[in-house]
């Protein structure tokens, strides 16, 4: 896949996608996975997993990664540029004229929208990544708790997602044997 590709693909996610870099991972997937068939969706979600687990912002790692391993250094700077240089665009324009609209009801409406549209997006993300990648029923109940770990008690998701490692790690040491 040639660079110029790329940042076209990450442009667009990044120009029509409103809700952070979580949001835009099923639309990435739409691209990279469902229309142009570039990955696997197995290969897709190990790029995700990738993604979330260095520093940063997921939407630039994940360009990132998926730049670098479908076109190299040049696919990566592509990749990242394209996810980033909408975002820059919008808010430099929102920050100047934000406070002389901010009480307007249609932006308050619109924002209110967005923020049902963005949960609405990130729990339809949630629920695949459960169906495609629990392949043991094991698995649930410590999903649920961590969810509400996370929820509820507001613990770190850092200490859960370490946690959840280490869980999972015995649990599946302990299922493989039997």
């Amino acid at each position: 896949m040639n660079s110029f590709k790329l940042f076209k693909i990450f442009l667009k996610v990044s120009t029509f996608t409103i809700g952070g870099g979580y949001a835009m991972i099923p639309v990435i997937k739409e691209f990279i996975v469902d229309k142009y068939k570039i990955l696997k969706e197995e290969e897709f979600m190990d790029v995700i997993v990738t993604a979330q687990t260095v520093p940063g912002v997921i939407a630039v790692n994940t360009a990132m990664i998926l730049g670098s391993r479908l076109a190299g250094f040049r696919g990566a700077l592509a990749a990242v540029m394209g996810s980033i240089l909408s975002p820059f665009l919008i808010i430099l324009v929102i920050a100047s004229y934000f406070a002389d609209f901010a009480d307007y009801p249609a932006v308050q409406g619109f924002f209110m929208g967005a923020r049902v549209g963005v949960t609405v997006i990130l729990a339809n993300l949630s629920l695949q990544l459960i169906r495609k990648n629990v392949t043991k029923y094991f698995l649930l109940p410590i999903i649920a708790a961590g969810t509400i770990a996370i929820a509820i008690f507001n613990l770190s998701s850092i200490w859960i997602l370490l946690l959840s490692s280490v869980v999972v790690f015995f649990a599946s040491k302990g299922y493989r044997r039997k």
